[in-house]
């Protein structure tokens, strides 16, 4: 009886994850940040995002970022989204976001948790899409600091919410996980190197993305003669 469960078990494991499809894309930042005024940044970035048909999507995007204290910071993004479909058309959409994050150090640790509510204007045509689309997003994260070393590895799992009304509303539709690497260069230079794996979740016949993503960001008015930059600018929040 109870190999039988077990074989029954193990049948129906197998039969989710190869229901589940997956594809492979390349993720590219680039961006610039500074400073208005003492607790007040701002930061412009593009990103691309290449599959197997090539460039998929490209998105410029500017934040305007407020410190209340050192342990919480909001943000407010416009993004302007440009995606491409199988038949070589271009689709626009306009983007914000509203973004609240907390932070809190223990010596070389650092933990994180960041909600953000995006809102899009002129959606993209088709199923609801939760890059795309009204939700709500919660990511925690954690970071440490490694001593004598210009590496800083991170982690961290973002939680899409459909907060509409339908089929697909008022749940979780994404899950999405992160490991990487910043590299503390002198100056305004900041790079990281990390890799996604992007989940689909209660949706039927979901399409997986496994994720490489490179980063770089540099920080106005920052000089060789300062310390490294050890936060990222493009996306800190």
């Amino acid at each position: 009886m109870r190999t039988a469960i077990f074989l029954s078990l193990l049948s129906f494991n197998i039969s989710v994850v190869y229901s589940q499809s997956t594809v492979f894309q390349v993720w590219n930042e680039v961006g610039i940040s500074g400073k208005m005024k003492k607790d007040f940044s701002y930061s412009v970035d593009l990103t691309t995002r290449f599959g197997s048909e090539g460039l998929g999507t490209i998105f410029p995007q500017l934040s305007l970022k407020y410190k209340l204290n050192k342990y919480v910071r909001v943000s407010v993004d416009y993004r302007l989204i440009g995606k491409k479909e199988l038949n070589g058309n271009v689709l626009s959409s306009h983007r914000l976001n509203g973004n609240l994050q907390l932070s809190y150090g223990i010596k070389r640790h650092s933990f994180g948790f960041r909600t953000r509510y995006q809102y899009s204007f002129n959606a993209l045509v088709g199923p609801y899409e939760s890059e795309f689309d009204r939700a709500v997003r919660f990511k925690p994260s954690y970071v440490y600091d490694i001593n004598n070393s210009i590496l800083t590895p991170k982690v961290s799992c973002e939680f899409f919410y459909n907060p509409s009304i339908g089929e697909t509303g008022k749940q979780f539709t994404r899950i999405r996980y992160y490991v990487g690497v910043e590299m503390e260069l002198d100056g305004p230079h900041s790079f990281e190197l990390g890799y996604y794996y992007d989940q689909k979740i209660q949706v039927a016949n979901p399409v997986n993305r496994s994720i490489l993503n490179f980063s770089y960001s540099y920080a106005i008015g920052q000089t060789k003669n300062k310390e490294p930059n050890k936060t990222r600018g493009v996306r800190f929040l």
